[in-house]
């Protein structure tokens, strides 16, 4: 488990403030990713990189399938080995 810093996280992904918002907004909107985000005190971001590196694996595998998957039957997917 990767753990970083919003400042360290931002640099790693290159992302902007604007970018980083949008893309927590929508990781903390998933069940079982928003796990990857903690804020344990108002000045301090703690985001989880391996697990937000699985959600952005779920977001592309179920970009363009009609019927979208559940996070748990993906992480199960994933698991089992059927996920490339």
């Amino acid at each position: 488990m990767t753990r970083l810093s919003k400042a360290e996280f931002k640099k790693k992904h290159g992302y902007s403030e604007s970018t980083y918002q949008r893309r927590i907004s929508k990781l903390q909107q998933t069940p079982i990713f928003c796990e990857a985000y903690k804020r344990p005190t108002s000045k301090e971001t703690i985001i989880d990189n391996d697990l937000y590196e699985l959600w952005q694996d779920f977001m592309s595998y179920n970009r363009l399938l009609t019927r979208k998957i559940k996070p748990e039957d993906f992480l199960k997917m994933e698991k089992v080995g059927k996920i490339a």
